[in-house]
């Protein structure tokens, strides 16, 4: 990955759990300690789905994918897909940091997508 915006998760202190940056407390043992763990190499697409009505927001895409995807080092995530070629589970994919949408008052919206390798 080669963007200024970095996908960060936490690992547990105590028993390596891996979650999201947003919880203060390990979902699996309570504990309070992390390390941060930045996703490294490519990911694996696990599944995914293809929403056919998405929310307004996305109103400029008669449909997209949502995959789940799992980095070399364990991290998993939930992210968009682009590709207009048939979408597989268990391709590599590689994480590129774009705009995804345009909220309803207009300001432009920044996340990953992912796109095959």
């Amino acid at each position: 990955m080669n963007n200024n915006e970095k996908i960060e998760w936490k690992k547990c202190q105590k028993c390596g759990f891996l979650q999201h940056s947003s919880h203060i407390r390990c979902l699996n043992c309570k504990h309070e300690e992390f390390d941060k763990v930045k996703a490294t190499g490519n990911a694996k697409l696990l599944n995914y789905t293809i929403l056919k009505a998405p929310p307004a927001e996305f109103r400029d895409k008669p449909h997209y994918t949502l995959g789940i995807l799992e980095f070399e080092n364990g991290i998993k995530v939930l992210g968009q897909i682009d590709s207009n070629d048939q979408v597989k589970i268990g391709i590599k994919m590689r994480p590129v940091y774009r705009k995804i949408s345009n909220k309803l008052d207009g300001k432009e919206v920044y996340d990953y997508t992912f796109e095959p390798i």
